[in-house]
């Protein structure tokens, strides 16, 4: 069985499903992975659940330091990227060993910078899965400070010599590379009814609010008052689960998330790739607030709308006290001309990475 090496961000949970999408289809057509990435190994079990696959924990990049869900930690983003890019050569030096081991005919990155330089000293084939890379993203946030803009020029630097770039719709900040293909959207569709998930998950008839925040969590929560919202009922996805009033924890190994959406009237989260897939694919509306300074934010919000139903709520809002009551309780239906996807970008980017 030939082996593709695939590195994956483990900033939050987006990269890690998107590339376990991909990593099915791979498997499909006689392809092992060996998955890198500090995205926890459990996420990749509830997504490839019947396929082998092999996974290293390691730190492969940093992505943005979040204090929590809704705030941004800028000082230790800039000095957790210098330590890392400090250690570039004891890096590359344990990692090609491991591409000595298993002799990959391909490395894969979705969006590990050092991945790409990785393969170029291997002599093997470089692709990159990416919607943005962290150089665009770091370059954001010159302005708060300078250092950022250095930092920004040598992470990109990384990212030139992959031999392909695979990206998809709500793509921004790319920036040229030889090749690039574009395919439809990666992300989960649940193949369940509504009605099926809610009568095996025991909720009822009141509308679900689903809340989706990543590998994050939401801590304020209990700043909401939830329970207080008695015509409503709360959905959260963890490692246990829980049940108290209104508020309905279910386990990662109960239930999958993108049945969770499914089973939703209304997901509540931050704009990101992977929930933005996962509610156009399922169709349902997203209720959303700031997830602090970053530069994907802003597109995909206004890119999203045109697929769903899509409100903001500020923080200030949101914690106001009955903010949060009026927003769930405003209409959000679907429009008509509201725009599609094939949702079959998996496929098409594992052909790809065969081709190369």
């Amino acid at each position: 069985m030939k082996t593709v090496l695939y590195y994956i961000s483990g900033h939050g949970f987006g990269h890690a499903v998107r590339s376990a999408m991909i990593i099915r289809k791979l498997y499909a057509k006689g392809v092992r992975t060996e998955i890198v990435s500090s995205a926890p190994k459990y996420i990749f079990e509830c997504n490839l659940k019947g396929i082998e696959f092999g996974y290293r924990n390691c730190l492969v990049d940093i992505g943005v330091v979040q204090e929590n869900s809704l705030t941004n930690d800028l000082e230790k983003t800039f000095e957790q990227w210098s330590l890392l890019l400090g250690d570039e050569k004891r890096w590359m030096d344990e990692h090609l060993n491991i591409v000595s081991m298993l002799k990959p005919f391909a490395v894969v990155s979705d969006i590990v910078p050092f991945a790409v330089r990785l393969a170029k000293l291997a002599s093997l084939p470089s692709i990159l899965v990416a919607t943005f890379t962290w150089d665009w993203i770091l370059d954001f946030y010159k302005d708060d400070d300078l250092r950022f803009a250095e930092l920004s020029k040598t992470v990109g630097e990384y990212y030139r010599s992959a031999d392909l770039v695979i990206n998809t719709p709500f793509t921004y900040g790319i920036g040229d590379f030889a090749k690039k293909e574009l395919v439809p959207l990666i992300g989960k569709r649940s193949s369940r009814e509504t009605g099926e998930i809610r009568e095996e998950l025991k909720i009822d008839d009141r509308p679900a609010v689903m809340f989706s925040f990543g590998g994050f969590g939401f801590g304020d929560m209990k700043n909401l008052r939830l329970e207080k919202l008695k015509d409503f009922q709360f959905l959260f996805l963890a490692e246990k689960a829980r049940r108290s009033g209104n508020l309905l924890t279910f386990s990662n190994k109960q239930v999958d998330h993108a049945d969770l959406v499914k089973a939703s009237d209304i997901v509540f989260s931050k704009p990101g790739y992977g929930i933005a897939c996962e509610t156009i694919f399922n169709r349902r509306p997203l209720l959303y607030t700031s997830r602090g300074k970053f530069a994907e934010y802003a597109p995909l919000a206004e890119d999203l709308s045109g697929y769903i139903p899509t409100r903001y709520i500020s923080h200030k809002e949101l914690f106001s006290g009955s903010g949060l009551e009026k927003c769930l309780r405003a209409d959000m239906k679907f429009r008509k001309g509201m725009k599609t996807d094939a949702g079959d970008g998996d496929i098409k980017a594992a052909e790809l990475i065969l081709s190369i």
